[in-house]
């Protein structure tokens, strides 16, 4: 397709489609990214992993972003508050704890307590007074979550019920809350600073916390370099954080925190579909029904509720005055 006629396409689809299409898109990375790190946990130690994953990041951005990002040195210098918040919880804390759950807990149960995001994120934006959820976000959020559940246990109440809690869900929890934390910060970045290079500055301080960490654990051997730890490496750097954060932000921009939180949901459907692409793994009737319920609880989360304004989501805050 001639690169005029895709953007014509692009710009013909309305902005809440554009803004789902980027959230499903960082939900599919993030789940391939679920796999990899699972795979990677006896190479990498999980703050070495969380470490490369970002350097390799900042250095993908640079030619890219790194003009636009001295433009607005001021702007990084005004706000470096928000930059250093969602430097150190969703890129630093986030997914060193992440990495160090998949130790010790199973991929069922770390799945399980991400699928309880949406929930936070309503919770904290209707706690922190940000954010007003609607009945029918409430509902599609329950509906996903239930949709998820069948997914993961493959309809299996027993499986469900057998959950044996370790140290690793502690550790989940934790980072639902860091996830919850940054979904609603990205929601007070300014107009006047470009999302990539709010995500690009936030890597900055989220290196300067991994590396002492790294270091004081011991993990700051560099993995053997076979050709699986290099490309799984390479797609949770590339894939996994600079595109799908920069879709994510763009989403979360676009249609708000708590209505793009429910995309976090669809992470049990895109990693049924890869086990059965990559692994060869079958496709069961309950997981058809767990990924029914979570289409149906992302469409009534998208419902505006009767009498409603159709209004742009403000995602930004004042300029103070100078």
């Amino acid at each position: 397709m001639p690169p005029t006629a895709s953007r014509r396409f692009a710009f013909a689809l309305s902005s809440g489609t554009r803004a789902s299409l980027a959230l499903a898109a960082a939900a599919l990375f993030w789940s391939g990214a679920f796999i990899a790190g699972r795979a990677l946990r006896n190479d990498v130690d999980p703050a070495m992993l969380t470490l490369l994953r970002w350097s390799l990041a900042f250095l993908a951005f640079i030619p890219f972003v790194g003009a636009k990002a001295w433009r607005c040195r001021a702007v990084l210098a005004r706000e470096w508050r928000l930059i250093v918040g969602l430097g150190v919880t969703g890129l630093a804390a986030f997914h060193t704890l992440t990495n160090l759950a998949m130790h010790t807990t199973t991929a069922l149960n770390a799945i399980l307590m991400l699928s309880l995001v949406p929930a936070t994120i309503l919770i904290g934006g209707a706690l922190s007074g940000t954010g007003r959820p609607s009945r029918m976000q409430w509902a599609g959020t329950a509906i996903s979550l239930v949709g998820a559940c069948i997914l993961i246990t493959h309809g299996s109440l027993a499986a469900l019920l057998g959950l044996d809690l370790v140290r690793g869900d502690l550790w989940m929890i934790v980072s639902v809350l860091l996830w919850t934390a940054y979904s609603l910060l990205l929601r007070r970045r300014p107009a006047d600073l470009p999302p990539d290079v709010a995500l690009m500055a936030s890597i900055v301080p989220a290196i300067a916390v991994l590396l002492p960490v790294a270091l004081a654990t011991g993990g700051a051997r560099l993995p053997a370099p076979t050709p699986f730890v290099i490309g799984a490496i390479l797609y949770i750097a590339v894939f996994a954080s600079l595109i799908a954060f920069s879709l994510w932000a763009y989403g979360v921009a676009a249609i708000g925190p708590e209505r793009a939180g429910q995309y976090v949901h669809l992470m049990p459907v895109f990693g049924a579909v890869l086990s059965t692409l990559l692994l060869g793994e079958r496709v069961v009737a309950a997981q058809l029904v767990g990924a029914a319920f979570v289409f149906a609880g992302l469409w009534a989360a998208s419902v505006r509720p009767q009498g409603a304004t159709s209004r742009k989501v403000t995602t930004t805050v004042a300029r103070p005055s100078t």
